[in-house]
């Protein structure tokens, strides 16, 4: 007889979109939420792609409580009041200390959207497209005091394709997580789930990103520059470039195999679909501009006429 994966007491800490649906799918499945913890809203303003747990809390009628740091030490109590066997973290990036480490029987679960150890640290999704790979994954491991480095639970490879962008591959590997978490459900309740050692002679590295980090180079080739647009797109701060002081982002643009040659950053032409512009190996058709303080806008009505300059302040 299969053991009831529905007896395994489970803390979930959650944020963002990728922590709701992953608790929604859990919920669905029929799994135990001891307990609740969800980002505060009051920090909102610093989460990429925030959403709210409330209707959730609410139709499933958990015993939630709202966090704004993990290592409030009326967390530890709380979490410990819930007497969880497992505990599980996903969307947050905040590191959980030992003491909240060892409050559930079994560990902590984290989820990463790399295929660890590759990819371990900051900014996964976006890193993957400015990188053009054509391959990511999801990872379930078991927490650890550093970040991304405890022993493999599940993983899966997640392809990826030329048209995404963040958002997209953001969805694709959300999807991912939430069906590996209801996957684990199982192997948790056996009380012996997989433990598997990453190996660190492949671990590498992604540094964190900031919202000026987003500055683009017009000497880059056009396949560098997309892959830069779509890695920041939303639910990211977006690519920008500067014309005289002034900011403007480009949410959308493609390779172009308009073979017109020009200094860097020139505009070239002014087209129904999009502005063409110079970089150092061809040009890139911007095609979803905002200025900034402005709305975003089909490209060729961004008020950019042929010769401007991007990239160049005064």
């Amino acid at each position: 007889m299969k053991p009831d994966f529905r007896k395994v007491r489970i803390v979930y800490v959650g944020a963002r979109i990728v922590g709701r649906r992953c608790l929604q799918a859990l919920l669905q499945a029929g799994a135990h939420i001891a307990g609740l913890l969800y980002l505060d809203e009051s920090k909102a303003g610093i989460t990429v792609a925030h959403c709210a747990f409330d209707d959730l809390v609410r139709d499933y009628r958990l015993n939630a409580r709202p966090f704004t740091t993990l290592h409030d030490p009326e967390i530890l109590t709380w979490t410990q009041k819930c007497r969880p066997d497992v505990g599980m973290v996903i969307g947050v990036s905040q590191l959980i200390g030992k003491e909240l480490l060892a409050a559930p029987r079994q560990g902590f679960i984290g989820m990463h959207p790399t295929l660890l150890p590759e990819g371990r640290g900051r900014a996964p999704i976006p890193w993957t497209l400015i990188k053009g790979l054509e391959r990511t994954g999801v990872s379930l491991f078991w927490c650890s005091p550093e970040a991304d480095t405890g022993d493999m639970l599940l993983q899966e490879a997640v392809p990826v394709h030329y048209e995404d962008t963040a958002g997209v591959l953001g969805a694709r590997t959300d999807d991912v997580a939430a069906r590996l978490l209801v996957q684990s459900l199982p192997l948790l309740a056996s009380g012996h789930p997989p433990r598997i050692p990453q190996d660190n002679d492949r671990a590498t590295v992604w540094p964190r990103r900031q919202p000026e980090d987003g500055l683009l180079d017009w000497s880059w080739s056009p396949r560098r520059i997309y892959d830069w647009v779509r890695a920041l797109s939303h639910p990211y701060p977006g690519a920008f470039t500067l014309v005289d002081n002034r900011k403007l982002f480009i949410w959308a643009c493609r390779e172009s195999q308009d073979r017109r040659r020009a200094t860097p950053g020139t505009v070239i032409d002014v087209l129904p679909h999009g502005v063409l512009v110079a970089c150092s190996e061809g040009t890139v058709l911007l095609t979803s501009l905002q200025w900034e303080q402005d709305q975003a806008v089909p490209a060729a009505m961004a008020s950019l006429p042929v010769g401007s300059r991007l990239g160049r302040p005064t």
